[in-house]
């Protein structure tokens, strides 16, 4: 293995941290709690849907055309059906037609056994007990045969499949309950620091861990300013959300305090729970920075400590036999831009998801603010454009909390000038419209 002063580029980086990951098991649930889950198995469609031959519209199966071609009273031409049923969608045909004979029927109700073709009822005109047809329609236009749609036997989904609305309504039509798919990978956050403080009222919601320095703080959030020199433990909350984006059970260790005891202590318990250990905070290079000692202190094998690209520079990255151990920066929007570009494909790998963010080019609609020394990634909104894919990257903000607000791309901007508007540039998509690798909103 590479070992503790190991710097890699980000691709380099990622293929360490993907080599050999799989799912990590399968699991079978009802229907209803499927939405958003990867269907670990094939679905082969158990009957056919339609299940039998209805009507596609409101109006009349005909049987065989009447022999000759009657005018009765009031004058309308065509050929003349007599009304012998009529058929609602839910119930059986309890008849046959016969040459001349016609049944109402409507819109998903089963064709009566003898139906040639249905007509809608704009096209036909009723006078009493019988149908006139100025005109047949072609055969079949207005119906459907059974299994014209899924025959039993074919597989209709393919492993992989994440289940959205479609896919959902797709097996629900097809009578299935329950659907196996790849269970949800754990994965254990924790954020060190002696600094930070859980937020108020909802110490309880990290079961297992603790508060760093095991300072109780009041539920009473205008009492923030007893504070004092702490901050509220906001990574475990931004990670959470994305971790549970990607597909992840979060399991919460808690802010941990600056003392190599008690990380070892915790990350070795975490790893005999969850599938991934995400932590933030502690992985820069100074004697206070413990994740890379706690990390081989829990048994982790050092992969790398370094990734050429900022924000997000410092990233520890360990191995534990099959598990991971990943040690995040502690700013805020460094922590968030190493957990889309190298956590969030470790956790997606483990769900069976599609490991890789989009990546395409668009063109600049504002110039970058400053060239880069180095790789760098910039917070931007991209959408699409009449002639192509267009970003702005976001305004600059003091300090970091607000730095990715509103934002569904990373823009990746090589070491070198900055470039200016008009300029192509490529843009990694993150986000939009609730979809993790969607398309974004027009904005």
């Amino acid at each position: 293995m590479a070992g503790v002063n190991a710097s890699f580029s980000l691709e380099e980086g990622r293929e360490l941290l993907l080599a050999g990951l799989k799912p990590t098991g399968r699991v079978k649930i009802k229907l209803a709690e499927a939405p958003g889950r990867i269907l670990a198995e094939p679905v082969v469609a158990p009957r056919s849907f339609p299940p039998f031959p209805r009507s596609r519209v409101d109006g009349y199966a005909l049987g065989l055309p009447p022999a000759g071609r009657e005018v009765p009273a009031g004058g309308a031409s065509g050929k003349i059906y007599r009304l012998v049923a009529t058929v609602a969608a839910g119930s059986c045909p309890a008849v046959t037609l016969g040459p001349g004979t016609a049944a109402a029927i409507f819109t998903g109700a089963r064709l009566p056994e003898g139906t040639m073709t249905v007509i809608p009822r704009e096209l036909a005109e009723r006078q009493g007990d019988l149908v006139i047809v100025p005109e047949l329609p072609p055969g079949g236009s207005f119906m459907e045969a059974a299994g014209s749609e899924v025959a039993a036997g074919e597989r209709v989904l393919a492993a992989g499949t994440e289940l959205g609305p479609a896919e959902i309504g797709l097996l629900a039509a097809l009578g299935l309950t329950e659907i196996t798919v790849y269970r949800s990978p754990r994965a254990v956050l924790a954020s060190s620091g002696s600094e930070l403080v859980e937020l108020p009222g909802l110490r309880g919601g990290c079961p297992g861990g603790r508060q760093a320095g095991g300072e109780a703080i009041s539920p009473v959030a205008s009492q923030v300013q007893a504070l004092g020199p702490r901050i509220y433990n906001s990574n475990f909350y931004a990670l959470a959300a994305a971790a549970s984006r990607d597909g992840a059970r979060v399991i919460p260790l808690g802010p941990l305090a600056d003392e190599l005891e008690e990380q070892v202590e915790a990350y070795r318990k975490a790893l005999e729970e969850g599938d991934v250990l995400l932590t933030t905070g502690g992985a820069g290079g100074s004697i206070r920075d413990l994740t890379a000692a706690a990390f081989t202190g829990a048994g982790g094998e050092i992969l790398f400590t370094t990734i050429r690209m900022r924000p997000g520079r410092r990233v520890i990255a360990a191995r534990r036999g099959d598990k991971l151990l990943l040690g995040l920066p502690g700013n805020p929007p460094a922590a968030l831009v190493a957990y889309y570009l190298l956590a969030a494909p470790v956790i997606r790998a483990l769900g069976g998801r599609e490991v890789l963010p989009a990546t395409f080019p668009a063109v600049l609609t504002a110039a970058i603010d400053k060239p880069r020394p180095e790789r760098a990634f910039i917070w931007a909104r991209a959408w699409p454009g009449t002639t192509g894919w267009q970003v702005a990257p976001l305004p600059r903000r003091p300090g970091g909390i607000r730095a990715a607000i509103g934002a569904n791309a990373l823009i990746d901007l090589p070491a070198g000038p900055a470039p200016g508007a008009g300029e192509e540039v490529r843009v990694v998509l993150l986000s939009a419209g609730g979809s993790q690798y969607g398309l974004p909103d027009n904005k």
